[in-house]
């Protein structure tokens, strides 16, 4: 009996057949692999644990992480906010009162989406206008590439992409020093 004419002799395809076959196995292999190492727990504590429990002599106070931050976020944002792995929200404040810091951390998928992810966020200041636009600038603190802005020309705000990363800060009666050392406390290194 002749196979030839139903096609099962035909090398092509048999070699689209394995070419199939071996993009389900890869896909698959992938998956389970993905379900193996990715685990929604632990990224959404590494939001908190990406920030020092001490800063500057000051203990942190988790205010929000996972999708409650997010969602808080959310809240107070114009425009998407994409690719989210996890998020937290944490106040550092000394006893007297004098100095507070507010940290949002959010964790992406890659360093190329936070760094996107950063760019995005600049570029919605300009557009939203007024002060977030007006003091809108980049600079270098402690060898990091960092934006500040003001909106309102007293407080301002701080943030910038290390690795897969995006930290935004909003320091109260911090000297250049402090600052300095909150955002080396932060980094991540290379």
């Amino acid at each position: 009996m002749s196979t030839r004419g139903r096609g099962y002799g035909n090398s092509h395809s048999r070699i689209t057949l394995i070419v199939i076959i071996s993009i389900i196995a890869i896909a698959i292999i992938g998956y389970l692999g993905y379900c193996h190492y990715y685990h929604p727990q632990e990224a959404e504590e590494a939001a908190v644990a990406i920030a020092p429990k001490e800063l500057l002599g000051m203990e942190k106070k988790t205010v929000a992480s996972g999708k409650d931050a997010l969602m808080l976020v959310k809240q107070s944002h114009m425009g998407k906010i994409e690719h989210v792995r996890d998020m937290a929200i944490m106040h550092y404040m000394n006893m007297n009162g004098s100095k507070f810091l507010t940290l949002w951390t959010t964790l992406y998928p890659s360093d190329e989406i936070a760094y996107n992810e950063t760019r995005k966020m600049v570029a919605g200041m300009r557009n939203w206008g007024g002060g977030w636009a007006s003091n809108l600038n980049e600079t270098t603190i402690a060898g990091k590439k960092v934006y500040l802005t003001s909106p309102d020309g007293i407080t301002y705000h701080y943030f910038w992409a290390d690795h897969e990363w995006v930290f935004y800060i909003v320091p109260h009666n911090f000297s250049d020093d402090e600052l300095k050392k909150v955002i080396l406390t932060l980094n991540l290194g290379d």
